[in-house]
């Protein structure tokens, strides 16, 4: 007898959940009573436990990430496919499948299969997966042949694969990386390269709703398998190190494959850790950080440059790492590490001038500039210098940055100091766009009249945000600002969205201490003008407001 639960799943996780279990991702089932056990693969092992009363499934939990805020997940709807479609659920002691099997006559079975393989490109690509060794081999055309023809099958009719054909599309991609693996059991490297890095290749030319993340996913599998080539590869000599090799030179030459979240730089660390064709990685790097030198957005410029210095300092020439980061400094973070360099190198003067002359040219990294000749001002003991930089990037660089406001503020002493303070917060009292820096340093030197009088005329959420520095002082000046916001929205509610968003607000005045005068207040003039008049409104007030009728009653 089945078990009933599909009702209680959303669709697209019941979809899922079979995709699943038609995958044979579920595993070590273990029933005990109304209990079952299962383990299921998924991005990683997840552990399922399933209650079944009566035929109908009373409950579970899984350790997947999405059990843990949602209902029901796709792992606990695979076993229970699995439970129905495969061992089938027999509480009762009926029959199992095997024994089904084992009772059906061989040339009907045969037949059966026979046709479903023709019919069936999944069940055919699974099927020659299980026995690769009576198939020939095939060419790099035929495998983009058919990872294409699987892409295909999954798109719609636009091309694209939308999110309830992602997790096939994956299982399918899947199917291949375990054939690349079965090559590699058996030493034919080539041919498990030619699978994975065909994989790789279609990603970018794939229409998908990639937001579980489902490609990248798929092309950390396929970049595992040439990992794990070069793990069983030890002759530098060997041919297949050279086409692992040149497809990552053409990776590097285009950067294509990073341009869609594909990275392979841990091949190149591979190659480099082994101390494998050093020179001819060094040319491609160079030729690559030349090539993507006006590219702002070039992120893979940080990772090259840190491989040039782990070449140079594996040849033993150490005496380049300063000639290399000053050639790459133009990118912000490598400049950073050139500076340390230069200071290590007891050189500071020339750490200080690229730093200004930097500054000059007003770039958006002026600021990571100017903090840093701060640091290197202060550490020098140059105070006059520092001062004068501490100012330009709180006026400047870092408008009102709170840090650097403090920093300035441990120039002075307290009497200077008050002096100081009014020009400064006079200065951004005339630049109404940063009201909230005005704020900070409000809080800074607990001048709460004055941010109370900044604020007052904010919406209630933006006036939460520094309750904690008000309440002491101004609880029923508060509680009247929060009744007028309150009345307001009240006032423009016309859904229950709407009416829910007020009873939240009310009900967060009600944990206020000494608030039931003002809350009574607030809630009659709300039943007089709304509540009698909107039963949804009153509905969703009683939900959330707790012993309601006390304030309007």
């Amino acid at each position: 007898m089945k078990i009933d639960f599909e009702h209680e799943f959303l669709d697209h996780i019941l979809s899922r959940g079979y995709e699943y279990f038609i995958n044979d991702t579920v595993s070590n089932v273990e029933i005990n009573g109304n209990d079952v056990s299962a383990i299921v693969r998924g991005n990683q092992d997840y552990k399922v436990n399933l209650k079944i009363i009566d035929n109908f499934f009373a409950g579970g939990e899984c350790t997947c990430p999405y059990y843990e805020s949602n209902d029901y997940c796709k792992h606990m709807a695979a076993v229970l496919y699995y439970l129905n479609e495969n061992k089938l659920w027999k509480p009762n002691g009926q029959y199992n499948l095997q024994d089904i099997v084992d009772k059906v006559n061989q040339k009907d079975l045969r037949k059966f299969l026979y046709n479903n393989l023709i019919n069936n490109t999944v069940l055919f690509n699974r099927f020659r997966l299980e026995f690769i060794n009576y198939f020939p081999k095939l060419s790099k055309k035929d495998y983009q042949r058919k990872i294409y023809q699987i892409i295909d099958m999954c798109s719609d009719r636009h091309g694209f694969i939308d999110y309830n054909n992602t997790l096939e599309y994956e299982h399918l991609m899947f199917d291949f990386i375990r054939e690349a693996r079965k090559f590699i059991d058996d030493k034919d490297y080539e041919t498990a390269l030619t699978i994975v890095t065909t994989i790789l290749d279609s990603i970018p030319n794939t229409s998908i709703d990639d937001s579980d993340g489902t490609t990248s996913e798929v092309s950390e599998e396929a970049i595992e398998i040439i990992l794990e080539i070069l793990n069983e590869v030890n002759s530098k000599e060997s041919f297949i190190l050279k086409e692992i090799l040149d497809y990552v030179f053409k990776e590097i030459k285009t950067n294509r494959l990073h341009n869609y979240c594909i990275d392979l730089n841990s091949i190149i660390e591979c190659f480099i850790e082994d101390e494998f064709y050093l020179d001819d990685i060094k040319k491609a790097l160079e030729k690559a950080l030349d090539n993507f030198k006006d590219e702002i957005y070039f992120s893979n410029r940080e990772n090259y440059v840190k491989y040039l210095l782990k070449i140079h300092e594996l040849k033993g020439e150490n005496d380049q790492k300063i000639k290399i980061l000053e050639k790459y400094s133009y990118d912000s973070t490598i400049l950073l590490e050139y500076i340390d360099e230069i200071i290590k190198s007891n050189n500071s003067e020339l750490a200080i001038k690229t730093l200004n002359e930097k500054l000059d040219e007003k770039t958006r990294n002026s600021k990571i500039y100017a903090k840093k000749l701060a640091e290197i001002y202060l550490k020098n003991n140059m105070i006059d210098e520092y001062t004068d930089i501490l100012y330009k990037i709180f006026y400047e660089f870092d408008k009102y940055d709170i840090d650097t406001y403090r920093k300035i503020k441990g120039l002075y002493s307290n009497k200077d100091w008050n002096i100081e303070k009014n020009k400064i917060i006079n200065a951004i009292k005339n630049d109404m766009y940063y009201n909230e820096k005005l704020n900070q340093i409000f809080i800074e030197e607990k001048m709460y009249d004055e941010l109370f009088s900044n604020i007052c005329d904010n919406n209630m959420n933006h006036i939460k945000r520094y309750e904690q520095y008000l309440l002491p002082k101004y609880k029923k000046e508060l509680l009247s600002i929060y009744k007028k916001c309150c009345l307001n929205d009240a006032e423009k509610s016309c859904s229950r969205s709407n009416y829910k968003a007020v009873a939240s607000e009310i009900n967060y005045m009600v944990k206020i201490d000494d608030n039931k005068e003002i809350v009574k207040s607030l809630l009659k003039e709300i039943d007089e003008k709304y509540l009698q008049n909107r039963p949804a409104m009153l509905d969703e007030f009683n939900k959330i407001i707790k012993n309601l009728n006390e304030y309007i009653n």
